[in-house]
């Protein structure tokens, strides 16, 4: 996968509210399941970090179709779900928080965010 992803992208993704742990953890199966996201990312999920952070789902996604499909698959996921907590992409030194629906609007500014090499930003609500 190492050669495959030449031009790579490290992205984290967690969950916030009390459901989040479920969440994260449901968010993870979907993703290894599509396999659009599988040809294009490599995930791991870390372990719950000291002080309160819930697990974390640690992605390598290629730039460009990995960001997108990463995207798409998240908007799917987010759709399934009757309700899902605010769920938090961090990737280049940027935080995006994602509440409520995912639409295209949604997803274009997720890749945007993630593919972007500007200045970091703490985080951005969508």
């Amino acid at each position: 996968m190492e050669q495959r992803m030449q031009a790579a992208l490290r992205v984290e993704i967690s969950a916030e509210a009390d459901e989040g742990d479920l969440a994260i953890h449901d968010l993870y199966r979907w993703l290894r399941q599509d396999t659009d996201v599988r040809a294009h990312a490599d995930l791991n999920m870390l372990p719950a970090r000291p002080h309160g952070k819930l697990e974390i789902i640690d992605l390598v996604v290629s730039q460009g179709l990995g960001a997108l499909n990463l995207g798409l698959s998240y908007a799917a996921w987010r759709a399934a779900r009757p309700t899902a907590p605010a769920v938090v992409i961090s990737a280049n030194g940027r935080s995006i928080t994602v509440r409520g629906e995912c639409d295209a609007e949604t997803v274009r500014r997720f890749v945007e965010a993630m593919e972007s090499a500007s200045a970091p930003v703490t985080e951005a609500d969508m």
